[in-house]
């Protein structure tokens, strides 16, 4: 049986890139000390610390805050959507849906 292998530093899967003004971003490492940090502002936002908002984005993509202040907080909150989205994509709805995902998933079937 073939051995499975995971590493600290370096995840099986790929980073989510952003961009902002043509520079490009990418995901830190999603451990579970970075989502319960990025969790913890989470919380704040709904509370309606809108600078928490940003502090998430910070966390996740290492943006640095003085290219974050510029950003309307409306475009960091669709940002954060569109990153829950990749982290946990929705399930597929349809047949086409379904059988797109199995054959993309390692021993998927690859029929349409």
């Amino acid at each position: 049986m073939k051995q499975f292998e995971l590493s600290t530093t370096k995840s099986l899967h790929p980073p989510i890139e952003i961009t902002i003004d043509k520079k490009t971003y990418k995901s830190r490492l999603l451990s579970k000390a970075l989502f319960d940090e990025i969790r913890t502002h989470e919380k704040k936002a709904f509370k309606g610390d809108q600078a928490a908002l940003y502090k998430q984005v910070q966390l996740l993509y290492g943006v640095p805050t003085e290219v974050l202040n510029k950003l309307d907080i409306r475009d960091i909150g669709s940002l954060l959507e569109h990153t829950m989205a990749e982290i946990n994509p929705p399930e597929p709805t349809t047949e086409k849906e379904k059988a797109g995902k199995n054959a993309s998933k390692p021993g998927g079937s690859s029929s349409v």
